[in-house]
């Protein structure tokens, strides 16, 4: 476990986001430190929420690293963020994808915790990071050099979807979609769901769009559609 810490604090060193407050990961450190084979699926939300505003980047690896078996989506569901819909959405969904949600990497697509969406850029601006493309670049700068190496994904969910303005999908669309096209399984306003295949520096992996699950329940028939586009 201490290779692993070292690797995620180099990593946030190196890209200027050890000071933000935020916390980089939502699943427990030891499945962190574990064999990449065991993290099959990655659940992504946009940005970190305020539960998340006492610590930094650097204090929650630490922090993690020091009570290995502690899941933040374990402690969401019993009220850790208030609202407990959300934290049972993000288990339900790798349950009844037949992942195992202590086997799930969650994390956000922005490593730095905000009010709430459209308050990120206001947030990137007074923070270490400085400004927002900064914050877009590094962040995805992270889950490519730090974060893909510790799994080996077969599917990367990301629950924040929107297309016209800036999302977990989009950005990985933006950053790692190579041009590609989502493929929408569903239009709908409430249930909106597309996947591409997003291409890394080492692997491929099928991404799934959905809307945020804290406003929005997902549609699990849907997301295996979408993620069907990928299996032929």
């Amino acid at each position: 476990m201490e290779i692993t810490k070292s690797f995620i604090l180099d990593g946030l060193e190196r890209l200027d986001l050890c000071d933000l407050h935020g916390r980089p990961y939502d699943c427990s450190f030891e499945l962190l430190s574990a064999h990449p084979e065991r993290k099959r699926l990655i659940i992504m939300g946009f940005n970190g929420s305020q539960a998340d505003e006492s610590l930094t980047n650097k204090q929650a690896i630490i922090e993690g690293f020091s009570i290995p078996n502690f899941s933040n989506i374990k402690a969401g569901m019993e009220g850790a963020w208030g609202i407990k819909h959300l934290a049972n959405r993000l288990y339900n969904v790798s349950e009844e994808l037949g992942f195992g949600w202590n086997e799930t990497v969650y994390t956000n697509a922005l490593l730095m915790c905000s009010r709430d969406a459209h308050s990120v850029k206001k947030a990137a601006l007074s923070s270490p990071i400085g400004n927002l493309n900064n914050l877009i670049e590094k962040s995805m700068r992270f889950f490519e050099e730090v974060t893909l190496p510790l799994c080996k994904p077969e599917l990367i969910i990301a629950y924040s979807n929107g297309m016209n303005s800036h999302s977990a999908a989009r950005l990985m669309h933006d950053h790692f979609g190579k041009g590609c096209k989502p493929q929408y399984v569903n239009q709908s306003n409430y249930y909106s769901t597309f996947s591409f295949m997003a291409h890394f520096k080492f692997s491929d992996v099928p991404v799934i769009g959905i809307r945020h699950m804290s406003r929005f329940k997902p549609d699990l028939q849907l997301i295996r559609k979408a993620w069907e586009l990928h299996q032929l």
